[in-house]
């Protein structure tokens, strides 16, 4: 007989019921889908239920009333973690981290947080986040008089105060990329220019959002779809009797999906600067340190010298990772040949190029362009 699963999502999230609707699939469940917060189907009869707890009680209320029916749940989120469920949450910890070395690599040294509330998922967050670097919170639910919270104009002008005063230039990694539209908007009111001012990075990877501003959002993406299917498969196992495990299953994030917002590397050196620039524009040619301080009107010792002291890497690292970045663009977002991306990218040979990926990635060009293509991606992008 068909297992029968409710699924109680608000907001709905179609990544991750399409992980949830696919796992269903291949089991033979019938589903039934509750995204809204108001009525509850408490006299459903079924096998199992996958919910998001939220701010709101009816939800939890729900739940308590299915367990007691010996109904098993699976929770997709932390933010209720005093509800003790078996659960299947994105690792949050893995998300702060992942930020943090994202702005590391574009040699960003000053980092802040920013989100428009506050409760456990945007804690454990900040909490990777701020180990990884010293990072500033800004959050407008504690930095705005209550009597303001609703009033988008003050709002505006507390963080355009925020982001005027801060060191720059600055990376911010933000809750959501609502709070990241939110934040850019105050950033461009303020007169600061993203990304070479302020830095955004957000969490999501909704493409609505954030390839609809007016300088699209970098994000980490959840890998929400795999977090449902996760959590179809924990339901699955606790439906026919088995135990949940002691602690949270763990998604890890799929990747960053590099945007203008944060596609630049930090420099305060204005020689460094005109160096970066160099290598961003010509890229897809050979060329190394001493092509870059003839075409500065520089010595080269100096500035190998400035540049290391900057960047903490040398002009070849750099050149180097800014080709790989531009080669990873490439092999997930078109179908072009190695050979055509190898003359693309400054690399003399087809060989070349798939030597030096494969002994930088430990994988080969293929085997990264069909993992991406999957979805699961890894960090893409270049300075261009």
């Amino acid at each position: 007989m068909k297992k029968k699963v409710l699924v109680m999502i608000s907001p709905a999230s179609a990544p991750r019921l399409n992980g949830i609707a696919r796992y269903a699939r291949e089991h033979g469940w019938h589903l039934m889908i509750q995204d809204r917060l108001g009525s509850r189907p408490l006299a459903w009869e079924g096998d199992g239920v996958i919910t998001a707890l939220r701010s709101d009680n009816a939800t939890v209320n729900a739940v308590r009333k299915f367990r007691s029916r010996r109904i098993p749940v699976v929770d997709v989120t932390i933010s209720r973690p005093e509800v003790a469920l078996p659960r299947v949450m994105s690792d949050h910890a893995q998300i702060g981290r992942m930020a943090a070395e994202h702005f590391k690599e574009r040699n960003f040294r000053n980092l802040a947080w920013f989100s428009t509330g506050w409760g456990h998922v945007q804690e454990l967050r900040f909490q990777a986040f701020a180990e990884a670097g010293d990072a500033a919170r800004w959050v407008a639910s504690e930095g705005l008089p209550k009597s303001r919270q609703g009033n988008y104009a003050a709002f505006l002008k507390w963080i355009s105060r925020l982001l005027d005063r801060c060191p720059k230039p600055v990376g911010v990694l933000t809750y959501d990329e609502a709070d990241g539209a939110k934040l850019l908007d105050a950033a461009e009111r303020a007169g600061l220019s993203v990304p070479e001012e302020v830095a955004i990075l957000s969490i999501g990877n909704d493409p609505i959002l954030c390839e609809n501003q007016s300088v699209p959002l970098s994000s980490i993406d959840q890998n929400l779809e795999g977090g449902g299917y996760e959590a179809a498969r924990l339901l699955d196992s606790l439906m026919h009797g088995k135990p949940p495990s002691a602690s949270p299953v763990l998604i890890p994030p799929a990747g960053i999906c590099l945007r203008r917002s944060t596609d630049i590397v930090a420099s305060s050196d204005p020689l460094v600067k005109h160096a970066l620039d160099y290598i961003a524009c010509n890229i897809a040619r050979p060329f190394g340190a001493a092509q870059i301080a003839q075409a500065l009107g520089t010595n080269r010792n100096l500035l190998d010298k400035r540049f290391r002291a900057d960047m903490n890497r040398s002009i070849g690292e750099e050149i180097a990772r800014e080709r790989l970045a531009l080669v990873k663009a490439l092999l997930r977002d078109t179908d072009k040949t190695l050979a055509c991306i190898a003359a693309e990218t400054g690399f003399c040979t087809q060989s070349h190029l798939a030597n030096t990926f494969r002994e930088a990635t430990g994988m080969t060009a293929r085997q990264f362009r069909l993992t991406a293509q999957r979805g699961h991606k890894p960090e893409i992008g270049s300075r261009r």
